[in-house]
């Protein structure tokens, strides 16, 4: 099954049922989570998407997470990525069609658990201001872009 990734996107702010009825969802399944979680979730595994939704009246889009998975060596994306974005983004790709980022975390090891950089970008010509941030794996390569409204934005 395919989504409607750039769709997603656009959809940032809006609530879930708007985005149902619009087709941009296709999954029956709602966002899933307890009452008193402030946020629900579908992930949307095969098609390497996790949506994340604030727990209210509306169930507003928070999150757009694009997950670039990885078997041995070859990394790959279930779905067309938006232009200009590509199945293989090194760090240094990134920089050149995104500029410098705004703001950039090192790589750290947590709990022994070794963990990439992070950078944020701001996104343009969208109906509210979006943030993007760009998570790498150890190797400086791109494992998944996060799209979310800058209001949002706990930096």
């Amino acid at each position: 099954m395919t989504a409607n990734v750039e769709g997603l996107i656009r959809s940032l702010g809006k609530g879930y049922q708007s985005i149902f009825d619009s087709g941009i969802i296709s999954y029956k399944t709602k966002p899933q989570g307890t009452q008193s979680d402030d946020f629900l979730s579908i992930d949307m595994k095969k098609e390497g998407i996790f949506l994340s939704f604030k727990n209210d009246q509306e169930k507003v889009l928070s999150q757009v997470i694009l997950k670039i998975a990885k078997k041995g060596r070859v990394r790959y994306f279930p779905n067309e990525l938006p232009t200009p974005f590509q199945i293989e983004m090194s760090r240094r790709w990134v920089h050149e069609n995104f500029g410098e980022p705004e703001n950039s975390i090192p790589p750290r090891v947590i709990m022994k658990q070794e963990i990439g950089r992070v950078e944020r970008f701001t996104v343009v010509d969208f109906h509210i201001a979006i943030t993007m941030q760009i998570r790498y794996d150890l190797e400086e390569m791109v494992e998944a872009i996060v799209f979310l409204p800058t209001s949002e934005l706990r930096w």
